[in-house]
């Protein structure tokens, strides 16, 4: 696969926008119990499971919803790659797992934008090139959009 890097990033008073290229990348996804940490992203009431593979390259973030799954990750040039698949069967985990508090935690979504703000009011704009992933987590993965936004912003960018 050919890619090129194009993440730039600008700090306007108190926004920090990048580019980032999105990659629909169709592979074998092997995962176990055992290789996968839960995360808690805490929103006032609201809680998002969010499953976390860390590997040599780059963490993989895992939203499992219904019968579906949705895999997002950096490659080794900072793009972000995104895998989906169906899914179904159990998964039994006995790692521990990390709570990370995002109330204040807010977005704006457009076409190829995602704009966030955290509690401390800063924004940070993310324009984003290529696999529209946008869509798929308003319309495909709806109780976990929150979190999908808040991992591509301050996770994965």
């Amino acid at each position: 696969m050919s890619e090129i890097n194009v993440e730039n990033t600008s700090q306007i008073e108190n926004e920090i926008q990048t580019k980032k290229k999105i990659f629909l990348f169709i592979h074998n996804d092997g995962f176990d119990g055992k290789s996968l940490e839960p995360i808690l992203l805490i929103d006032n009431e609201k809680i998002y499971m969010v499953m976390l593979k860390r590997t040599t390259n780059s963490d993989m973030y895992y939203f499992f919803d219904s019968k579906k799954y949705l895999k997002l990750w950096n490659d080794k040039k900072g793009n972000i790659l995104v895998f989906i698949n169906n899914w179904s069967g159990d998964l039994f985990i006995q790692n521990e797992q990390v709570e990370e508090y995002i109330d204040g935690f807010t977005y704006t979504a457009g076409s190829h934008e995602l704009v966030c703000e955290n509690r401390n009011g800063q924004r940070k704009k993310l324009l984003l090139e290529g696999f529209d992933i946008i869509p798929i987590a308003i319309n495909q993965f709806t109780k976990y959009e929150t979190a999908i936004f808040y991992i591509l912003c301050y996770k994965l960018s």
